[in-house]
């Protein structure tokens, strides 16, 4: 079990850290309050950022998917 020192401690850098973020990408203050750092997520959905979701381009994830089902096809035709 953690102490509160140590819980206040992560708190502080979880703050410094989305705050820098924030500062660093979008050069204001997210949330008008530090203690909201810590709960909210610092993430932006604009086109640029989400350009294949918005495009619907394939992820590498789907790319691998679909060599593995050729692969696997052509495993099956050359089995018959």
């Amino acid at each position: 079990m953690r102490d509160k020192a140590y819980l206040r401690d992560v708190r502080k850098r979880k703050i410094q850290r989305k705050k820098r973020i924030s500062k660093t990408v979008y050069g204001l203050d997210w949330y008008p309050h530090d203690g909201q750092y810590s709960k909210g997520k610092i993430h932006c959905g604009c086109g640029l950022c989400k350009f294949g979701k918005k495009y619907g381009l394939p992820t590498i994830r789907d790319m691998r998917e679909k060599s593995r089902e050729y692969i696997l096809y052509d495993d099956y035709k050359k089995a018959q």
